[in-house]
């Protein structure tokens, strides 16, 4: 994992009322390895959408997206799809987990998508290391609010992504966890050598990172 992400000219706009209307500025920017990578701005400047971008779901209006000098971007759809499943990790607000599967089952889900044995182990100490020892056998339905969002996050880095995004991670979590899960980002980051972002408010996640972008309401 050597590579950095390059967004040259990066910028989105949709349609409203028949008229162009932007919904991200135009970024130039480069999100170098090993290094956690955090995003804000207020409400409407497009934080969730260029995470979008980032993970090949949505695509940019104008601009490159660069990663070891190839425009991501220029990929066809089932390239981009591959890709994904290959390289990004992605945790969102919400955990997102399978109604039926406990946490254990959903480590191993993991590693068997990405053909990864070696993930399921990794896996289950990222979840020891989250607090989350006497949860393996728990169903969603039996975990609060904030151990889904550890399972979710322990289920994204189990197969070591070179590209990990997050959107606010710590929104369900008490002030320790909070801290806890920022830690364990900012140590990935700089242990495995990958990108870490992540969109967040929260100071427990400003205080572990290494760069902050500030995005601004496109004009």
């Amino acid at each position: 994992m050597t590579n950095a992400l390059y967004l040259d000219g990066i910028s989105h706009e949709i349609s409203e009322g028949g008229k162009p209307k932007q919904t991200l500025a135009p970024i130039t920017h480069i999100f170098e390895p090993g290094q956690f990578h955090v995003v804000n701005g207020p409400s409407g400047a497009g934080k969730t959408t260029l995470l979008s971008i980032l993970a090949l779901a949505v695509r940019s209006t104008h601009g490159r997206l660069l990663y070891g000098g190839r425009d991501l971007l220029a990929m066809s759809a089932s390239e981009r799809t591959t890709w994904r499943r290959r390289h990004i990790g992605l945790v969102f607000q919400t955990s997102r987990l399978m109604g039926f599967m406990n946490a254990r089952e959903h480590i191993r889900l993991s590693a068997a998508l990405r053909g990864k044995a070696e993930a399921y182990q990794y896996g289950l100490s990222l979840l020891s290391h989250l607090g989350l020892d006497d949860k393996l056998d728990n169903p969603p339905a039996a975990l609060s609010g904030g151990e889904k969002q550890r399972v979710a996050l322990a289920q994204a880095l189990s197969a070591r992504p070179a590209l990990m995004l997050a959107d606010e991670p710590t929104a369900a979590l008490d002030i320790a966890n909070a801290q806890r899960v920022a830690a364990t980002l900012a140590h990935y980051a700089r242990e495995q050598g990958a990108i870490v972002i992540c969109v967040s408010h929260d100071h427990s996640i400003f205080d572990q990172a290494d760069t902050l972008m500030t995005l601004e309401r496109a004009q």
